[in-house]
């Protein structure tokens, strides 16, 4: 019984410090973000991430991270970086489909990039009517 009840109590520690490890990546992560430390955002969100795979918030702020990277890189930096923002803020509205602020980073990243990086006026216009079906601006 005291080795079930070991193995049980292990179990629950270890879940339990996964997800503070968790919650302090992604802390950390966003006022690395608010910083303008982008190359530690990103880093700190994929560690949230991988604990907590279903983080929604997670990979829209490590879209957002990759992309401000991209518009500081040089160009063959900017290409990968770019396509990770892309990966990410799909990740991120995959995960939760009606967080408004995902969607219209994916909208612009969209509408910006061009289309050998994932660029597409056809999803972009897809998510703006999933915008209106909500009943919000598109611009806010």
């Amino acid at each position: 019984m005291q080795a079930a009840f070991s193995l049980i109590f292990g179990v629950v520690m270890s879940a339990n410090v996964v997800a503070l490890e968790s919650h302090q990546a992604f802390v950390g992560g966003l006022r690395a973000f608010e910083a303008g430390d982008y190359e530690t955002a990103a880093a700190l969100m994929k560690t949230a991430l991988e604990s907590e795979p279903a983080c929604a918030r997670c990979a829209h702020v490590q879209g957002k991270s990759y992309g401000r990277m991209a518009e500081r890189a040089g160009w063959g930096d900017a290409i990968g970086l770019a396509k990770k923002t892309r990966l990410a803020l799909e990740q991120a509205v995959e995960l939760d489909p009606y967080d408004t602020d995902a969607i219209r980073d994916l909208i612009e990243y969209y509408r910006k990039a061009p289309g050998f990086l994932g660029g597409s006026k056809r999803k972009a216009e897809a998510l703006e009517k999933r915008l209106q079906r909500f009943g919000v601006d598109q611009t806010s």
